[in-house]
């Protein structure tokens, strides 16, 4: 049975979302989420239910010296938070490394909204491409 992820780039402020289906093999950037304008929360479960989403990959900052930032903590707090609130979908953690520079190359200019959902999608496809 195929499966559908719903990758998230997490961010204090906007948080970037991509899609895939496990058919496919192919990532694609969904929207961004500013949490100054809308719910994080609500919006999650509208995508889960609107996308019948079965897993989660969360983009994670991986350091080559191992000793984890303030940004890893963040987001292992918002990865523990997400477990919670959906515990019926598997929740897979990719690291993020450069995702953002590479969607900026991507994507171009200075657009943050489409850098972060590219960003998403970026993180995506490198779990697809380790995982399938």
């Amino acid at each position: 049975m195929p499966k559908n992820y719903l990758a998230i780039d997490y961010g204090e402020r906007r948080t970037g979302i991509a899609f895939a289906n496990s058919s496919v093999g192919i990532a694609f950037p969904r929207e961004t989420i500013d949490q100054r304008e809308k719910n994080l929360w609500t919006e999650l479960e509208r995508l889960v239910k609107e996308n019948a989403v079965t897993d989660f990959v969360l983009g994670i900052p991986v350091h080559p010296n191992e000793h984890p930032d303030s940004k890893q903590k963040t987001v292992e707090n918002f990865a523990n938070e997400l477990k919670e609130k959906f515990p019926q979908i598997e929740l897979h953690l990719q690291d993020e490394s450069y995702s953002t520079q590479e969607a900026t190359t991507i994507v171009g200019g200075k657009n943050k909204g489409r850098i972060d959902r590219a960003a998403a999608t970026v993180i995506l496809q490198r779990f697809i491409e380790g995982n399938f």
